[in-house]
């Protein structure tokens, strides 16, 4: 049986959350070497030593960040009963890289570091990392397709779900090491036209 949230673990989720929403505001606005862990607490209405309850440095609000949007990212595809299995994969393409390219050159470089030795997703249900977690995403995703018999049953889900993810990173390191000038949510629809509808095309009915 799932055991209810005592009153005090609701309301330290709910001051992490405020953390990471601070944050994010922040980053619109300014570069992260810009922003201390005084404007995130300030930004999130609480005393500066409660950001050290939950990060142990500045950087480690990146990994939160990551886990915060793309955990939500997933909820929603995972959703799209009425879409077809590639107008699902474009979605999460797109907001995949848009959600990347969002944070800006600099977070998400902070973000590459942080996931060379990846930690455990805060949001997620399962004892993922970040890259686990992608990968499950899009096996959730293909899987649905073929229970929904929109790609065939002996469809290759996990080396699939490996190789699209792949293609996500590369295009986000791309935008990295580019300065910015490959912008992969530019190039998702690219990717599903010239590749991925043709490495689909054998298992869809």
């Amino acid at each position: 049986m799932k055991q209810e949230l005592t009153n005090r673990q609701k309301a330290a989720m709910e001051t992490r959350k405020r953390l990471l929403i601070a944050a994010r505001k922040l980053l619109y606005d300014k570069d992260f070497s810009e922003i201390t862990v005084a404007d995130i607490a300030k930004e999130a209405g609480v005393a500066v030593g409660s950001f050290y309850v939950y990060f142990k440095r500045k950087e480690d609000i990146v990994e939160g960040l990551e886990d915060y949007d793309f955990y939500h990212l997933a909820q929603i595809v995972n959703g799209m009963t009425e879409k077809g299995i590639l107008d699902r994969l474009a979605y999460y393409c797109h907001e995949f890289m848009k959600g990347i390219e969002d944070y800006g050159l600099e977070i998400t470089r902070q973000w590459i570091r942080n996931n060379v030795a990846p930690q455990r997703m805060c949001y997620s249900k399962e004892d993922d990392t970040k890259y686990t977690f992608d990968v499950r995403t899009l096996q959730s995703i293909l899987q649905e397709g073929v229970t929904c018999g929109l790609l065939k049953a002996e469809t290759p889900v996990d080396d699939l779900a490996l190789f699209i993810n792949a293609e996500l990173y590369g295009l986000m390191l791309a935008w990295c090491m580019s300065n910015g000038a490959v912008v992969g949510s530019m190039k998702t629809d690219d990717y599903l036209h010239i590749m991925l509808t043709k490495a689909l095309e054998p298992y869809i009915p």
